[in-house]
């Protein structure tokens, strides 16, 4: 008796297996066939991206080129990679070209929204035979060079000023630069006057501000005169403090902004604390910030 028991209970566990082992077999095999079929599917997927892609991008290349005057022979190279990578069915390749190129087209498109319309003009080709004036060649004569960038990076300055002063930020350097910026735009000194514009910008938002700032062309109004200073003689143990004046020749001390002999106004070309040199328009030292008396 308890040997056909013994035998039922090892059927019995013969027949489990069997059937375990058959579900496992059946899953793996649905799994791998899955697997397959997602493999087979990449490639066909990957083809119709890349197919998509160069459609795409030669169709904006074509619009920018007809209608917006951008044009790249970069990105005419680019794209017949990206056609002969296709055609050899390396898909990946042809979609990171088609990707390069749309990025160009993209940059080219920035920069030429940044230049206005003088840079649509300039990829019109100028009749010779016209004896008529053009209108890039009017609006060349009617706005010089950095007179719209000059006017945007005052107003730009203007605000970053107001917004340093809400942020509590020290902004009378960047007010000084700011009037010496709208002074030579007012002299249609255009390319002094944006970089002084955005070095006023930089000083209202709390960055280092180079102390290289171009001269104005045209000559100081009589209303204010300038006299420059003579430096300070590189030794300072024979001579007593200050420089002299250039008028008189009588000696000045460092913070004198008049000289007390003939009345003559200096500017300070040297901070009267650590002999940093300064601007004409620096109402603080940039080394040790020290106010300086105009």
């Amino acid at each position: 008796m308890a040997d056909n028991t013994t035998n039922v209970i090892i059927v019995v566990l013969v027949f489990v297996m069997i059937v375990v082992t058959w579900l496992e077999l059946r899953y793996l095999r649905r799994r791998s066939k899955s697997r397959k079929q997602k493999e087979a599917s990449r490639p066909e997927e990957l083809q119709d991206e890349a197919h998509n892609a160069l459609l795409t991008t030669r169709a904006i290349a074509s619009t920018l080129a007809e209608h917006g005057g951008v044009r790249s022979d970069d990105v005419d190279s680019v794209l017949r990679e990206a056609q002969m990578a296709y055609n050899r069915r390396n898909y990946r390749v042809a979609i990171d070209l088609t990707k390069r190129a749309k990025d160009r087209l993209v940059t080219l498109r920035s920069q030429q929204a940044a230049q206005g319309d003088i840079a649509k003009l300039d990829a019109v080709a100028p009749d010779s035979e016209s004896e008529e004036t053009t209108t890039k060649e009017i609006l060349q004569k009617e706005y010089p060079p950095n007179l719209a960038l000059s006017k945007f990076a005052i107003s730009v300055a203007e605000y970053s000023i107001e917004v340093g002063v809400a942020s509590g930020r020290d902004v009378v350097q960047a007010r000084a630069l700011l009037v010496s910026a709208k002074a030579r735009y007012d002299a249609k000194d255009y390319s002094g006057a944006l970089t002084v514009a955005r070095q006023a910008e930089k000083a209202a938002k709390g960055e280092p501000v180079s102390a290289a700032v171009p001269a104005p062309p045209s000559p100081v109004p009589a209303e204010t005169p300038l006299v420059a200073a003579i430096p300070v003689p590189p030794t300072p143990a024979a001579v007593a403090v200050g420089s002299a004046c250039p008028s008189c020749g009588a000696p000045m001390k460092p913070d004198d902004a008049f000289c007390r002999k003939c009345g003559t106004r200096v500017v300070l070309t040297n901070c009267p604390t650590c002999r940093a040199p300064l601007l004409a328009d620096d109402a603080f030292c940039r080394k040790c910030g020290t106010r300086i008396q105009r």
